[in-house]
């Protein structure tokens, strides 16, 4: 009954079951409802960016980089040509071993070759991470070519000399499809323990992208018979790719890992996506992290506004309190009531921020457009106002090289609760000090103040 009673009190003290007009104090603590609902919004916004772009971005890394699982030949380099070729079929020999005998674990195996070249175009050469691989790498993974975009041409590697390019690299060196190119690598002379340049000549069969500009201006893709001759063995890793069901599932990996230790012979290792990825996947855990220390720095000092708020009402509502008192009211009874008008201020502005931050976060995409649309259009104005000649640089929001081009959206429930509680109990917490002074004061001097 006491914690029914204090709730309409609390109640009247917002006055949301009173016909009274709205008194100074009233009009701060909807300042504070609002102070709270503002600085939820980007707090939300934050949260739903951070992890879709997270999300995105690593899932990209995983499907089209490194796989889920890696099984990699680490042996000792070989030190003659004979040697190296002998170890190559060994390899492959391990690897179809590895295919026949896929654990139940295991949804797919591919083969993969990486090293570095350069490659040169007509407008340019840039450097990038040189992939062997097998005709049906894409074909086969439809987790890849979801997140796979076919600019132009097709990701069909059957040619011998064909060569797929990522969108930016292919930019950079001004190619096209049908176009020929060539990849300059280092192979190693065994004789004299030295290198020398080997050119390769390819055409051009597709360009593709990944949404994501720091993997697509490295991608160079190349079959994997031709990633033996171009590429060195000593400088090179030779690595089978392996896929689960889920490869964000740990126990599931480390079963996986398991099973295939067991069929390969000594020198060889393997690695999951985690190991491989840890400190991209890091950074990316540290940046959000500290972005939302930052706006939870801001709604703590909106939350402030609601103890400043809470105690003009306790001032506004001293006689009351002091009639209560008089009639027998316990210190607690009205400590409790001023904690709960503090909490639905909390709740009020939390239902604004929330409401707004989700509604911001689904439609980000669109605001980044007509943000970026509205800045670039009032540079070319200004640029036009004050006869500057030239077209303005383009201004980005997000730079395209380190972020997604399309951010996807997911909304983390757990996130949301936190952010609702955490709200919930600070909104309380910065109460605590004026509604336990306003339990504790003896009703005589509350009178006293008022005469």
């Amino acid at each position: 009954m006491n914690f029914l009673l204090a709730w309409k009190l609390a109640l009247r003290y917002l006055g949301l079951n009173a016909g009274a007009s709205v008194s100074n104090a009233r009009k701060s603590l909807i300042g504070a409802v609002w102070g709270i609902g503002i600085s939820i919004i980007p707090l939300v916004i934050v949260l739903v960016v951070s992890d879709g772009m997270i999300k995105g971005i690593t899932s990209r890394m995983i499907e089209l980089g490194s796989g889920h699982i890696q099984v990699i030949d680490l042996r000792p380099m070989p030190r003659t040509k004979a040697a190296a070729q002998e170890r190559r079929e060994n390899t492959e020999e391990i690897f179809d071993v590895v295919r026949m005998q896929m654990p139940s674990t295991v949804t797919g195996t591919r083969r993969h070759q990486e090293g570095t070249g350069l490659l040169i175009g007509k407008k340019g050469r840039s450097g990038g991470t040189i992939r062997a691989i097998d005709s049906t790498y894409f074909t086969e993974n439809p987790p890849a070519q979801k997140l796979l975009t076919v600019v132009s041409g097709s990701i069909d590697l059957s040619d011998p000399h064909g060569i797929l390019l990522g969108k930016k690299i292919a930019e950079k060196t001004g190619l096209a499809v049908g176009d020929s190119c060539s990849l300059l690598t280092l192979l190693p002379q065994y004789s004299g323990n030295k290198t020398v340049p080997k050119l390769t000549r390819f055409k051009v069969t597709g360009i593709l992208s990944s949404g994501y500009q720091e993997l697509d201006a490295l991608w160079i893709f190349i079959p994997l018979e031709a990633g033996a001759a171009v590429l060195s063995p000593q400088a090179s890793l030779n690595s089978l790719v392996v896929s689960v069901a889920d490869p964000f599932d740990e126990s599931l990996l480390a079963a996986a890992k398991q099973n295939l230790l067991q069929l390969l012979p000594p020198g060889f290792s393997i690695y999951s996506w985690q190991d491989l990825n840890r400190a991209q996947f890091y950074s990316f855990q540290t940046s959000k992290n500290l972005l939302l220390f930052i706006m939870f720095l801001i709604l703590l000092a909106a939350s402030v506004n609601v103890s400043s708020a809470m105690v003009m009402l306790i001032m506004e509502r001293r006689r009351e309190i002091a009639i209560l008192k008089t009639a027998g009211a316990h210190p607690f009874f009205i400590t409790l009531s001023f904690l709960l008008a503090g909490l639905l201020t909390g709740m009020a502005g939390l239902c604004i921020g929330l409401l707004g931050g989700i509604l911001a976060s689904i439609h980000i995409n669109e605001l980044f457009v007509f943000f970026e649309y509205s800045i670039n259009s009032a540079q070319s104005l200004l640029y036009y106002i004050i006869g500057r000649t030239g077209t303005p640089e383009t201004i980005h929001l997000l730079a395209p090289e380190y972020y997604l081009e399309y951010i996807p959206i997911t909304l983390n429930a757990a996130g949301l609760y936190t952010i609702a509680a955490g709200t919930l109990i600070l909104s309380v917490i910065v109460c605590m000090i004026p509604a336990v002074s306003a339990g504790k004061e003896k009703p005589l001097d509350s009178m006293r103040k008022l005469s």
